[in-house]
């Protein structure tokens, strides 16, 4: 069986590719696309031989999702909106005050 190819979309730092390798599904993640230079970095230190687009998902044209060619889509969606958020911070305080003592 042909490996899956696989697009990963706001690829961080690579999480959810580690994920996949860990599955034992048989996959080749193809492109890894995020907008954040920092984490861009951290992902080529991991995944150095894995294409990585440093742009978002809005400026990749049909015709570059064309060429990947890929059989499944890969993504964790931006978390920033809501961990730099106080009033997410103060919900996750009351929920789970625990976490905080």
């Amino acid at each position: 069986m042909a490996a899956l190819r696989v697009l990963e979309l706001y690829s961080g730092i690579g999480g959810m590719h580690q994920a996949l390798k860990e599955s034992c599904i048989c996959a080749e993640v193809v492109a890894a696309v995020d907008v954040n230079t920092l984490a861009n970095e951290v992902y080529k230190h991991n995944f150095p031989s894995t294409p990585l687009w440093a742009k978002t998902i809005e400026g990749i044209t049909l015709k570059e999702f064309d060429r990947l060619s890929f059989d499944m889509i890969l993504m964790s969606p931006p978390c920033q909106p809501f961990t730099r958020s106080l009033s997410f911070l103060m919900t996750f305080h009351r929920t789970l005050p625990h976490v905080w003592t």
